[in-house]
């Protein structure tokens, strides 16, 4: 896998990452992601959109991710589609040293 950058957008990581924050992504090893990593996922109704999310727990397959934000509005997480499926985590996103 080539490196790939990510750029938060919109303030669902908040205040842990502001809009505009840069990620490398980087591929998963084994027995990743792990509880409190920053990941990169598709969004399971909008396959177009892809969302950078903290996993907060793994139960088998299913992975239930949730922004950083604290006002429970200002985030599409697993609190509004539910859990997802570990394929659609694409990789866990390593902030960039500035």
């Amino acid at each position: 896998m080539s490196a790939v950058r990510v750029r938060i957008s919109g303030d669902s990581m908040w205040p842990t990452y502001p809009e505009g924050t840069e990620f490398d992504l980087q591929p998963f090893e084994l027995n990743q992601p792990l509880i409190g990593a920053v990941v990169l996922a598709k969004h399971p109704f909008h396959s177009d959109l892809q969302i950078v999310k903290r996993v907060h727990s793994i139960d088998d397959e299913m992975v239930f991710l949730v922004g950083d934000n604290p006002d429970p509005t200002a985030s599409d997480d697993s609190h509004n589609f539910g859990k997802i499926h570990r394929e659609q985590l694409l990789g866990i996103c390593i902030p960039v040293e500035v």
